[in-house]
């Protein structure tokens, strides 16, 4: 069984409104696409959107191809979530993934996440139907295979969203017991792994700890 993860981008002289909010607004720090329910023409997509919402929800009526959406949360650390109401054709990368999940012989899991003007992905199963896919876009989609193993890839940004420091910082804190009990370490000792303040160290890990809550949340709520 092959485990494939995959980025795309669009061309940003070619990429359509809704993508181009939940992949490039500098008020989203990612959306990830929880689940989603096909037609042949329509897809109904509900979305978490780390950050202030309002890029995508207030402009709605304005994308093309979106019909209908609603929002609930959004306040504190929770993540916002957003029901789409879309024509597949509103935003491209999603409509290849349901291209070729309707083609057969493969799973797209989710999350699927939209951060930093790409798209990540992970597939189980055989990647043909998707390159397909992708390849009708006529070159509109840059893809690339990141990995292709026998076994599920553990952690990665496409899964939990951490950045590369808060990832240093969580992984500063396994090493030196800061989530042992008892605890075996302060902020002050991650801090002086990083070469950074307590309150910047402090920080880093509420952060990645809160997004790490999220995604095993998100697992949940989407029976993976």
């Amino acid at each position: 069984m092959k485990h494939v993860r995959v980025t795309a981008s669009v061309d940003p002289e070619r990429s359509p409104p809704l993508f181009d909010r939940l992949a490039n607004s500098s008020a989203i720090d990612r959306a990830r696409v929880l689940d989603w329910n096909l037609t042949s023409e329509d897809a109904m997509i509900l979305i978490a959107l780390d950050g202030d919402p309002a890029p995508v929800v207030d402009p709605a009526s304005e994308f093309r191809g979106v019909d209908r959406l609603d929002v609930s949360g959004g306040d504190g650390e929770a993540a916002a979530r957003v029901l789409l109401h879309v024509q597949r054709s509103a935003v491209p990368i999603f409509s290849c993934l349901a291209s070729a999940l309707e083609a057969g012989g493969l799973i797209v899991r989710t999350p699927v996440v939209f951060q930093h003007g790409e798209v990540h992905a992970r597939i189980v199963g055989d990647p043909g139907p998707l390159q397909d896919a992708f390849e009708q876009e006529r070159g509109d989609i840059d893809v690339r295979i990141d990995e292709i193993s026998s076994t599920p890839a553990v952690g990665g940004e496409s899964a939990n969203g951490l950045s590369e420091r808060q990832r240093e910082a969580v992984l500063a804190a396994k090493r030196l017991g800061y989530y042992e009990k008892p605890r075996d370490a302060t902020h002050e000792d991650v801090a002086a792994e990083l070469r950074c303040s307590p309150q910047t160290a402090g920080d880093h890990l509420r952060k990645a700890e809160a997004k790490l809550v999220e995604s095993a949340l998100d697992e949940v709520d989407s029976g993976v």
